[in-house]
């Protein structure tokens, strides 16, 4: 399903091509998701020189346009729409657009059709390996037996696919992702994280993601061997079913679930390091091998931080969760896991054992989990959304404290007792900072 806005224009370069006398056909996902009749975000096209010709278009309406690829023969130009949708218009690859299609990634993927025929409304599809069939069929299968050699990350897309159309990779294209499963370190790293990250992101991916494992390119892609993948399968599907259901584990909490791709990815890496408590201050946030992983793999700073402060929290839930979860101890969990304190837990949830017919209160550690929660949701985030009772202008002006550890300490003794409603308006907060400051004087005397 096409917008009106990317149809008007859609006959608007048809019009141009025309003009030029160049044939131009749909192809790739475009084609393959009106067959299915999704909705369609981008336009894949082809023809001869359709490059260049993208660019004339583009100048033409004053578009914006993006030279995706300069490489003869295969030159792809993405013309960039006024509404934020895009045309990647490519060179056809050969003489006749079933050369073209022969070179593709799967079948399903290597039809076309004339721009023409599809806008109005035709059913003429050049399909000469029966793409329309694995389609009805809903399989994943490579276009030819070169498929995965001349692009390994085509190895991935068809996990990828098969997550995101739910359909079913064939035994055949298995086996040759098996045979070439290596050559996926000849990939550049950001498209194998790109593909990894709309992977993950999609829902039920944990039969897939054993069926990966099976293959050997998870093993190929990540640095962990997983010497018990049943045990690893049956967390990872618990995962799944928790990010899906948050409200049967958590009932009532209305939860704002974190990143699930970052999420599941940590849940892979989490056994890479070992003593990752230590050297908690480093770059590296204590752990060396998986950050050192993320940066090969050209993972933003950003999301390396989710997913080594997560990794980070599952481990200290899980040596360090107690029964005796008071106000202090409540608080300092919060402190110590910070913002990523959910994903931690969630990573922690996961490995518990649970009845195969779940019931909350079945499982007594998942209450301790619930308890965390609470306090973090309900009084720790909004103690912090407050404005403070005393901040560090206010210390220094009326204790006359110079900046340094000293008045960290204090703003952080402050912070907690606002969290825990032991001071409640300045007054107290100036009584309880005097307290603190007396009490640190005393010790210098001693």
């Amino acid at each position: 399903m096409i917008d009106i806005q990317t149809r008007v224009l859609l006959l608007e370069f048809l019009n141009f091509s025309s003009h030029k006398k160049i044939k131009v056909f749909v192809v790739g996902g475009t084609l393959r998701d009106h067959i299915l009749r999704k909705d369609i975000s981008d336009i894949d096209l082809t023809g001869k020189n359709i490059a260049e010709l993208a660019t004339q278009f583009a100048k033409s309406l004053n578009f914006n346009r993006v030279s995706l690829d300069k490489t003869p023969g295969r030159a792809t130009t993405r013309v960039i729409l006024p509404h934020g949708k895009h045309f990647d218009c490519t060179d056809l690859q050969g003489n006749k657009i079933e050369e073209d299609l022969s070179q593709r990634d799967f079948t399903i993927n290597a039809m076309g059709q004339e721009l023409s025929g599809f806008l109005g409304g035709g059913r003429e599809i050049i399909d000469p390996l029966e793409g329309q069939k694995d389609i009805e069929k809903k399989s994943i299968r490579t276009a030819s037996s070169t498929s995965l050699k001349s692009d390994p990350l085509r190895m991935l897309r068809a996990f990828r696919f098969a997550a995101t159309l739910k359909f079913t990779i064939t035994e055949k294209t298995l086996k040759e992702i098996s045979l070439n499963k290596e050559d996926i370190a000849m990939t550049a790293s950001e498209r194998v994280w790109q593909e990894l990250y709309k992977f993950f992101n999609a829902n039920n991916t944990a039969k897939l993601t054993s069926l990966m494992k099976e293959t050997g390119l998870l093993l190929s892609l990540l640095p962990s061997l997983f010497p018990n993948w049943g045990k690893v399968s049956t967390h990872y599907n618990r995962l799944e079913h928790i990010i899906s259901n948050p409200d049967l584990y958590f009932p009532g909490k209305n939860l704002n679930l974190p990143e699930k791709a970052l999420l599941k990815f940590a849940f892979l890496l989490k056994e890479i390091d070992t003593n990752l408590l230590e050297n908690a201050s480093n770059k590296d946030f204590g752990l060396p091998k998986t950050y050192e992983f993320l940066r090969n793999l050209k993972v933003s700073n950003n999301d390396i931080a989710f997913i080594c402060k997560s990794i980070k929290n599952f481990h200290y839930f899980s040596k360090s969760l107690s029964s005796n979860l008071n106000d202090s101890s409540l608080y300092y969990i919060c402190i110590t896991c910070g913002d990523k304190l959910l994903p931690g837990i969630l990573l922690q949830a996961c490995t518990l054992p649970f009845p195969e017919k779940l019931k909350n209160t079945e499982n007594k550690k998942l209450i301790f989990h619930a308890k965390i929660l609470d306090f973090y949701l309900l009084r720790y985030l909004p103690a912090l959304g407050e404005k403070a009772l005393l901040n560090g202008d206010d210390l220094i002006k009326n204790f006359n404290i110079a900046p340094s550890p000293v008045l960290g300490d204090v703003l952080q003794n402050i912070q907690r007792a606002q969290v825990l409603g032991n001071i409640k308006n300045p007054a107290e907060a100036k009584a309880f900072a005097t307290k603190i400051l007396q009490s640190q004087k005393q010790k210098l005397r001693r």
